[in-house]
């Protein structure tokens, strides 16, 4: 009896970790191909467009994140050095923006966020 009192909630704990998990791959994949692309000029077509693929795939895990804590925000440090709290809603919308990838450091503070969250 105590163990099926344990069962579900567990079961959700470990989607979560899961789910951290998978955007900590996307990131690290992100991160790669990026770090590549200079290196293979002939592949850099396909690099851009797995590039915007991934950051999608990416967008809608951050998104089904969202519906789970609506509240949870990434705390971000602009390249002006401005801190700023963003939602993970609006996180998932900025990974449609290459500019705002890039201003905010988005891959590496979701990266951050997702390994934090796993750790607690």
């Amino acid at each position: 009896m105590l163990s099926t009192a344990f069962k579900y909630p567990l079961r959700d704990l470990f989607k979560g970790a899961e789910m951290y998990r998978d955007i900590l791959t996307m990131c690290w994949s992100i991160k790669e191909v990026n770090k590549n692309l200079t290196d293979r000029k002939s592949t850099s077509d396909f690099s851009i467009r797995y590039l915007k693929n991934a950051c999608s795939v990416l967008a809608e895990l951050m998104r089904k994140m969202s519906k789970t804590m609506p509240d949870e925000v990434l705390n971000v440090v602009d390249k002006m050095g401005g801190k700023k709290s963003i939602t993970l809603h609006e996180v998932a919308d900025m990974l449609y923006d290459p500019r705002k990838i890039v201003e905010l450091n988005l891959i590496d503070n979701i990266s951050r966020w997702a390994k934090a969250r796993m750790t607690a």
